[in-house]
């Protein structure tokens, strides 16, 4: 830790780490081998107090900045990644309706979440919807049609929803009307019980295998009440409104794993054969502890500066959290990889964790935002178009 941090923010990562030892880790083996969702988990992060970790104090919530949500996500994900995506799928589903609410969505969305009756997740990505095309988003959204009282869902079929069937409402993009602007998109909220939905199959991940991320269908009628902003008016918000907490929280979640699995090296590591030698004692093994520390800590300090600068006002485009969510999640492979190498057979035989770490860990190149993504989007930030 090479910044300084404030009581409340101590509170809240204490506050986090406690709950992630003594509710999630115990938990974590089970929703892995299962693969079921981390419902007992998330009551209690529920019961905690942590779904309404950034609303607003005087809505009822904690009113945390962007550096203390780094701190909880990862303290989380230390111990169980799969409930840290799903609560991290939670706060950034519910920063647009935190932040820009009206007064009819304070009383019906934002309140309820504070008191624990409301979970929020990403209807996020649409693909063809054709055989085998399940992972690969077009980039496309589909048109909501509009009614006198709303906005229609036609079997709009949604690639990647975190917590699908478990949540209770799901923040959603599409085109409002077929004669929307072209790029144009509009964010609204669509509440699980009073609409239609149907997963396309069920999940079955490679890692993140308690987070229940699978296709679903949307039909119905979304009341013009739950219009998020003005219309077409979707991608400017997540830009300027939402990018911040959805990198950083990515970011946070996968710090998680490095820090989680490195931790776990450092103990088992130092623990001592009959014979009084250490695994750490092999030349080649204290290298790569000494070059993993330098990595986690790299990738920690970039997060937690690009978050405090975000909270003091200083970011005016989201590269440094893009660049803290591609670092992070690359400290995570890099952690992984070495951790299976150094334990061997004890961690191919799975009798340390570090085979489950190293699952989650390659999620953070492959999904929400992908780093073949983000890189590009840090070049054209940092490579603008120059006029001749």
């Amino acid at each position: 830790m090479l910044i300084n941090l404030t009581d409340v923010q101590k509170e809240w990562r204490d506050k986090a780490r406690e709950l992630a030892v003594t509710e999630l880790g115990p938990r974590a083996a089970g929703v892995d081998k299962s693969g079921t969702y981390p419902r007992d988990s998330m009551n209690a992060l529920r019961d905690a107090g942590f779904y309404g970790l950034r609303i607003a104090k005087e809505h009822g919530g904690a009113g945390a900045d962007l550096l203390t949500t780094a701190l909880v996500v990862e303290e989380l994900a230390k111990q169980c990644p799969s409930t840290a995506m799903c609560y991290k799928m939670h706060i950034e589903a519910s920063e647009l309706v935190a932040r820009i609410p009206t007064p009819d969505q304070v009383e019906r969305f934002i309140r309820p979440i504070t008191r624990g009756e409301a979970l929020f997740t990403v209807a996020g990505g649409e693909t063809s919807g054709k055989k085998g095309d399940n992972w690969s988003p077009t980039g496309a959204f589909s048109a909501a049609g509009k009614t006198g009282t709303g906005y229609r869902l036609d079997h709009i079929r949604k690639s990647y929803v975190t917590s699908a069937g478990e949540a209770t409402h799901y923040f959603f993009m599409c085109q409002a009307g077929e004669d929307a602007p072209k790029g144009a998109l509009t964010a609204m909220i669509v509440e699980g019980d009073k609409i239609d939905w149907e997963k396309d199959g069920e999940w079955n991940g490679l890692g993140m295998r308690g987070n229940c991320s699978s296709p679903v269908y949307f039909s119905g009628v979304v009341p013009a009440e739950n219009l998020l902003g003005q219309e077409h008016e979707g991608g400017k918000y997540m830009g300027t409104v939402m990018m911040p907490v959805v990198a950083v929280t990515y970011a946070a979640a996968y710090l998680g794993i490095a820090s989680g699995a490195f931790e776990i090296g450092c103990v088992e590591g130092s623990r001592q054969y009959a014979s009084g030698a250490r695994r750490v004692d092999n030349p080649i093994n204290k290298r790569r502890m000494g070059e993993l520390s330098a990595r986690v800590e790299a990738a920690r300090s970039l997060l937690h500066l690009a978050a405090r600068a975000g909270d003091e006002g200083q970011v005016s485009l989201p590269t440094p959290y893009l660049q803290a969510k591609v670092m992070a999640s690359e400290a995570a492979i890099a952690v992984t990889e070495d951790m299976m190498t150094m334990f061997g057979g004890t961690a191919f035989a799975g009798r340390l964790p570090f085979e489950r770490y190293f699952r989650d860990a390659r999620a953070g190149m492959v999904m929400g935002l992908a780093n073949d993504e983000a890189y590009p989007m840090i070049a054209g930030m940092i490579l603008p178009r120059q006029k001749t």
